[in-house]
């Protein structure tokens, strides 16, 4: 298992220091633990203002505060062993997917996030629009109980935003 440097353990909070870890190649670490997905940030990140958007991106701060994103924000995670690439896609459809090439073996991060992202996800359906647009519809599980999640992938008609209110309608039927 691949654990995070001393520095960085030390930024976690004493119940998540045994969550494995994934090195990416340009200095980043990433943390899957019980409560989120843990990025750590660039060392010069911090002096550049980067925010949540830019988590994904630089190489991990020593010492520096990680980035927490809930499990239920998590969409996938997939990791290529060919070209030893990480890709994570967001639920948001807007939000840039965080990548970047792994170093050492990603086994039990990818076990442990695939575990975490499959128990954030109580429903999963999706449709298209007659236009082609994907609409998915998502039921989690959050800190405060279950929520739905409506993402379409293009725009929509008047005749679509029906047909993800009734996906959305029926997703949410579906669990009581």
């Amino acid at each position: 298992m691949t654990t995070l440097p001393g520095s960085l353990i030390d930024a976690l909070p004493v119940r998540e220091r045994r969550s494995p870890g994934l090195a990416l190649a340009d200095g980043r670490w990433l943390a899957a633990a019980r409560s989120g997905l843990y990025v750590f940030p660039a060392p010069f990140e911090e002096e550049a203002g980067s925010g949540e958007e830019e988590a994904g991106s630089g190489e991990a701060a020593r010492g520096a505060e990680p980035a927490l994103f809930p499990w239920y924000d998590v969409a996938r995670a997939r990791w290529e062993a060919e070209g030893q690439l990480f890709a994570l896609e967001w639920v948001d459809p807007s939000r840039r997917p965080l990548t970047g090439r792994t170093e050492g073996d990603p086994e039990q991060f990818m076990r442990h996030a695939g575990e975490y992202v499959d128990r954030s996800i109580v429903l999963h359906t999706q449709c298209q629009a007659d236009n082609g647009t994907t609409i998915t519809a998502w039921v989690r599980r959050g800190g405060r109980g279950l929520f739905s999640v409506l993402t379409a992938s293009g725009p929509l008609d008047a005749a679509g935003r029906r047909a993800a209110d009734a996906l959305e309608a029926g997703a949410r039927e579906a669990v009581g």
